[in-house]
């Protein structure tokens, strides 16, 4: 879960920076998503730590670098939010693009922590990263749209095709986690994942239908309007079936 909440608030920031909307849309948008994701940094943080503290030897250094990675990147994430509200739109925005940076950087040292194939680990949190990070982007400014009502529908639009980049992203990260024979904590959470490859299966089929969503968001977010509002329903969609496909991928490659 530690892995899961991490990717969200690191791919949630990458995309929030990627899409354009700094200067677009008032500051509220900017510290509802950004609380949004220091909370889920700060999850990860404590699970990751949690875990670091129990690690085994050959693992114990490794994973209390990911361990601070998390702590550091879950701090500039609160810095952030508090230069939103007292420091020159300038500074706030260099902070959380540093934020962002320290997430990546983050990501990296959990990859790290898995010592047969760090690279594939590094690339399958990158990958899963975007996805999650588009989906909730996506709810968040679907939302947002109720605030600003003059909002060009532009940035849902954007918001449209980071989505369906984040759904490709995790078809790529679900190939990655087939080729992990990591052990699966069958019993501690479903009898059904002593299947073999239901966990892959489970989290291909979610896919799919994310990759069904993702069509029907970019075909609403391009009439704009009260479009946008449907937009955004289906975005609820998208979280309920991202974030158990994301993990039911990531049992398998961690």
């Amino acid at each position: 879960m530690g892995v899961i909440l991490l990717e969200t608030a690191v791919g949630g920031a990458l995309v929030l920076w990627a899409s354009g909307v700094w200067g677009q849309v008032r500051r509220g948008f900017f510290l509802l998503t950004g609380i949004s994701l220091a909370l889920c940094a700060l999850g990860a943080w404590a699970l990751v730590a949690g875990d670091a503290r129990d690690a085994a030897p050959a693992l114990a250094a490794a994973a209390d670098r990911a361990a601070t990675g998390l702590a550091v990147f879950a701090g500039l994430l609160i810095l952030w939010q508090v230069l939103l509200l007292v420091a020159p739109p300038v500074v706030a925005r260099v902070a959380g693009l540093v934020a962002a940076v320290a997430g990546v950087a983050a990501l990296v040292l959990l990859g790290l922590v898995r010592t047969d194939g760090a690279a594939a680990a590094i690339a399958g949190l990158l990958l899963g990263s975007v996805f999650l990070g588009s989906t909730l982007f996506g709810l968040l400014l679907g939302h947002w749209y109720l605030v600003e009502r003059r909002l060009s529908n532009v940035y849902m639009v954007r918001s449209a095709w980071w989505y369906i980049a984040g759904v490709a992203a995790a078809v790529a990260a679900l190939a990655l986690s087939t080729l992990s024979p990591g052990d699966l904590p069958t019993l501690e959470l479903n009898p059904l994942l002593a299947i073999p490859g239901f966990s892959v299966l489970l989290a291909g089929g979610l896919v799919f239908i994310c990759a069904l969503i993702a069509g029907f968001v970019w075909k609403l977010a391009r009439e704009g309007g009260r479009s946008i509002q449907a937009a955004t329903g289906y975005y609820y969609l998208a979280v309920i079936m991202a974030f158990p496909a994301e993990l039911a991928a990531k049992l398998r490659f961690f």
